[in-house]
């Protein structure tokens, strides 16, 4: 059984709607704990015993929320302990979407193999945005349980 961390920021709540699909798929073979955190209640600890990661942002101006970007910065001294671990990408936006390339950016830079193309949502997660979510959930934990 591994543990599998979907770390997010949500302004308005979209964000936070795709971290609890993102985490209901991960979790729906019953063979890892999830667990959906909001980065500003993070512990680092608790980070680095993770096995399996999903980082989610709204799109500010076609980058990631600044509480991510400071996140990302806080991981540098701890890249030893998380190199090699898989990680997905989400984003929830206005129209664009492009910040998602920056969270890929930064979970490799920090040595993490990204898994699988990342979920976007325009707004709150439709039904289609929902099963993306679920998919890439399910996608990370496969990764996971090796």
């Amino acid at each position: 059984m591994g543990t599998i961390l979907v770390v997010y920021y949500s302004g308005t709540g979209n964000t936070k709607k795709m971290a609890d699909l993102i985490a209901e798929g991960a979790g729906s073979g019953g063979k890892h704990k999830v667990k959906a955190v909001d980065v500003e209640a993070l512990d680092m600890a608790e980070f680095t015993a993770a096995d399996g990661y999903a980082f989610g942002s709204p799109d500010y101006f076609t980058y990631m929320a600044g509480q991510m970007k400071t996140f990302f910065d806080r991981t540098l001294p701890l890249v030893k302990g998380v190199k090699g671990k898989p990680f997905v990408s989400f984003v929830s936006h206005g129209g664009g979407g492009g910040a998602i390339k920056s969270l890929d950016r930064l979970g490799k830079a920090i040595g993490l193999r990204q898994v699988s193309e990342g979920a976007k949502s325009l707004g709150p997660p439709t039904k289609q945005a929902a099963e993306d979510c679920r998919k890439l959930g399910k996608a990370l934990a496969e990764e996971v349980a090796g």
